[in-house]
């Protein structure tokens, strides 16, 4: 089991849909971190086009991330290690987050192409159409913002916790 850190740190893992943005978060928890997934937070409206393989507008990202932020502020002064996980597709959502959360830390968790479509295939829930998740890769804005990387081209946790306690003791 990995030394716990005790310091308050808020992260974000972000990136395209199957790189593994919530299993990594869920190996923060080894370093006593909460896990928020951000897919918790969709409204219905975007939930359904999502679901449908429909374009998803600004206005429901707006309301998307401004549930995020309010649930992140909600969630930090009860759990000082949070991890939230979302794919984040636009830089103005994690600018918006930023300015929130200044002492937030972006961590993008990346895969190749092929794993990230071979996990979304055996996703057991939320499942995306393969052609939409190549939209989505289209869309997604290359950040501007300050952040770290996470590799999670294997099977496995072992070489996301190692990544992770990297992370954390370079805090």
């Amino acid at each position: 089991m990995p030394k716990s850190h005790q310091s308050p740190a808020l992260y974000v893992a972000f990136g395209l849909p199957g790189a593994g943005k919530t299993f990594a978060a869920y190996v923060f928890e080894r370093f006593g971190f909460t896990v928020h997934d951000g897919d918790d937070d969709l409204p219905a409206a975007m939930r359904a086009a999502i679901e449908a393989a429909q374009p998803v507008t600004d206005t429901m990202r707006d309301a998307f991330f401004d549930r995020i932020i309010a649930h992140t502020a909600e969630l930090w002064p009860r759990h000082p290690r949070l991890v939230v996980a979302q794919t984040f597709i636009k830089e103005k959502y994690r600018l918006r987050f930023l300015e929130a959360f200044p002492a937030a830390r972006f961590v993008l968790v990346r895969a190749t192409d092929d794993l990230r479509e071979r996990r979304l295939a055996e996703r057991p829930i939320m499942r995306l159409d393969p052609g939409y998740a190549r939209r989505m890769v289209t869309l997604f804005e290359p950040p501007g913002i300050p952040y770290q990387t996470i590799d999670n081209n294997a099977d496995g946790d072992a070489h996301l916790e190692r990544q992770i306690e990297e992370l954390i003791a370079d805090s």
